[in-house]
Parts: structure tokens; sequence; C-alpha cells
């Protein structure tokens, strides 16, 4: 295999690599996207095809171009590595790495065969330096991934600033289609590191889409464990997961109720079947339910409770589930029952204070009191039967002059 065929390789497996990241990402947030890795490599499938022309097309493609996207495919391959470390790109440092390949590949255009090589090869070294130290400081010691990453770039590196020395030190002619062995082991390391840095940046492209669920999941879990109201989700009216609201609402133990049917819950089967139909018959109709749901508590307590739920696809899927929240409405209700109370006794007692409104019929002598039903009853009588006063008796003082002197007369 010669020099133009390994190129072309090289071209062909980027241009690979490029488009299998574009599926990778389609699906995701254009915030998580990382766009500097498909810039990367298919500048780098450009230069690799330009360079391959050498001899058949103007230099000024073939070289000045080329190298120019080869140098910066591997610039932006540096900015695809501070990405995923969670690393601002500012613009400012996306130009530089521009500038820097350009103004080095047109300083290097006018020089020999052998100078340009060994130029072009020594303005990569420092960029791939860079890239290796993005790696390491991404945390490569937590990460054999990233170690690995971030030591074969640095031998690429290494590799790259030999051959640019040895070709400036070489007595002859050292051009990119040489046949000896410092080029065939630099073009060796170069695919070496497509293939390193392709699958590798792919297992840490999902390694990322994995921490960032991760980091999701755990703030949702801590919500779920902090949530004051009872949540659970439902699968054929069996507990898929539910939050520890729900678990001490209910008296079971943390991690006891997961798995369980929802039969559970309800006193007896019937209470359960009619409750289901009813809720579930409005889910269907309306896509969600709200209303009072009688429970029961593992140690026997009824109680009631205020449902919320609705049905929900949960990714991919194809089977619904049925996700509710649930809150203790105990108290309420008891406080509910003792205002209904109080109220029908208010009613009560403004009836019998109604009853004695109104121009009241009394016996001008005895002083009793006719009835609605045309019957007279002693004034205390009437009065006690129709408002909530009690008598006692006394005596006044004329009442008590006029009785000692009644004595005293007789």
């Amino acid at each position: 295999m010669d020099i133009r065929t390994i190129i072309l390789t090289l071209a062909f497996g980027n241009f690979v690599f490029g488009v299998v990241l574009i599926l990778l990402q389609r699906h995701e947030e254009q915030s998580q996207r990382n766009p500097f890795w498909i810039a990367a490599k298919f500048l780098q499938c450009t230069g690799w095809l330009l360079l391959a022309g050498r001899g058949t097309i103007a230099d000024i493609f073939s070289y000045t171009l080329g190298n120019f996207c080869l140098i910066s495919g591997f610039a932006y391959e540096c900015w695809a590595l501070f990405r995923i470390s969670n690393r601002p790109v500012p613009l400012v440092y996306q130009w530089a790495g521009l500038a820097y390949a350009l103004l080095g590949i047109l300083a290097a255009t006018p020089l020999s065969a052998t100078g340009r090589l060994a130029a072009s090869t020594l303005l990569s070294a420092p960029v791939l330096v860079l890239s290796a130290w993005a790696i390491f400081r991404s945390g490569w010691s937590t990460s054999s991934l990233r170690a690995y990453m971030g030591w074969s770039t640095l031998l690429l590196a290494v590799a790259a600033s030999l051959r640019g020395i040895l070709a400036l030190t070489t007595n002859g002619e050292f051009v990119l289609f040489s046949q000896n062995p410092i080029q065939f082991i630099s073009f060796f390391i170069l695919f070496y590191m497509m293939l390193a840095n392709g699958f590798g940046m792919l297992v840490l492209s999902k390694e990322q889409t994995d921490l960032r669920l991760q980091e999701v999941l755990k703030e949702q879990k801590a919500i779920l464990d902090t949530l004051p109201t009872g949540l659970c989700i439902l699968r054929n009216r069996v507990i898929e997961l539910c939050n520890p609201a729900m678990e001490a609402m209910f008296g079971f133990a943390p991690g006891t109720l997961q798995g369980q049917s929802v039969r559970s819950l309800y006193e007896n089967d019937e209470i359960f079947e009619a409750y289901g139909r009813s809720i579930y018959a409005e889910i269907a109709a309306t896509g969600r339910f709200e209303g009072e749901v009688l429970y029961q508590r593992q140690n026997g307590e009824r109680f009631w409770a205020k449902d919320h739920g609705r049905t929900i696809i949960l990714g991919e899927r194809p089977e619904a589930y049925t996700v509710f929240s649930i809150i203790d409405i105990t108290e309420q209700k008891n406080q509910q029952e003792l205002l209904t109370r109080q109220k029908e006794e208010l009613e009560a007692t403004l009836a019998r204070v109604k009853r004695l409104e109104g121009i009241i019929s009394i016996c001008m002598y005895c002083k009793k009191i006719r009835t609605e039903q045309e019957s007279w009853e002693q004034l205390e009588k009437y009065i006690t039967e129709n408002s909530d006063a009690l008598f006692s008796h006394g005596i006044c003082p004329e009442c008590y002059a006029r009785s000692l002197r009644d004595q005293i007369w007789s």
C-alpha cells in the first residue's frame, strides 16, 4: 500500500465518522450538540483529499488549501474536546485557530517541497498538544477512555514533531509521497489516531449523554423524594414508581409499594373495581381525572384523598402509563364536616329564634301563650322550647313587699 492510498483511506475514514456524528446528534437538542467534531472530521476529510491530489492539481489547492483544512480540522477537534468537557469555546479561539493555520501555511508555501512538508508537520504539532491538554484537563484521571485518547493524541504530536525535524535534517528529498519508513510510521500513527479519536468521540458523546441523563435522573429523584404530595406511575393499575411521600401516606415501608397492584390501596374489591371504572373512563374521555377517592391505609384506616391523573407515553414505548398525584384531604374533610354540623346547628337555632319573632298572643291575666296548635302554654315552657333560654325563679321587691303585707294582714 502506497502513501497516496493511505491518504485516501484517511479521507474516507474521516468522512464516515463525520456522517456518523451527524446521525448521532440529529435527535439531540441544539444546545447539546457538538458541531466542532463534525466540522473537524469534514475539514480533515477535505484536507486529505486535496493532499492526495498532489502532483495532479495546483499546489495552491494540494498544499496550501489542503494543509490549511487539515490543521484547521485538528484545531476544531481541539475545540470539540473543550466542548465535551463543558469548557466554553469563545469565537476568538476559533478565529485564532483558523488564523494560525492560514498564516503558517501561507508562510510555508514558497519553501521547497521538503521545507513545506516539515513546516506543515511542525505547525500541526502545537495544535495536537493543545488537544491532548484539553483531554487531560477534562478529567482524564477518572476516565480510562479519556486518558487513552489524551496519551494517543500526545503520541501523534510527538510523531509529528519528529517527522518535521527528520524532514529538515535528512539528506535528500523528503516529500509527501516518499516511500520511507518514517513516512509509513507517521501515516500509520495518523490512521491509528483517526480510528482511536473517531470511535473515542462516539463513545465520549454517549458518555456525555449518559452523564446528563444521570444528572437529570438525580434531580428528578431529589424532587420526588422531597415532594410532600404523593406521586405514582401506574401501568395496568400496577405501581411502577412512587415517591416516599406516597409510601408514608399509605403506611408502607420505603420501597415496598413499588410493583404492587393498587388493589392494596382500597378497602375491598368492589371499591377497587368501581373507582377503576370511573377514573379510567374519565381519563379516556377527557385525557385526565380529578376527583376525591376513598382509600385505605395499610393499618386499615380509611381516608379521603384528592387525585389528579393523566395518561403519559414514556419515550417510544407503545404501552401507556398513568401518573397520579395524591393529596390526603382527611383534615379538610373533618373541617368540612365540622363546619357542616355547625351550620346545621346555627340554622336550627335561627329557626327557633325566628319562632319567637313577630306578634305573640299572650293571656292578659295568666300570661299563658297561645301556640300555633291553638293550645295555651306557660310562658316559661314556651320560651324554653323555642329558644336556648332557661328560667330560674326568684321574687321581685314589689312582689315581696306585697306578699309580706298580705301575710301580716292575714
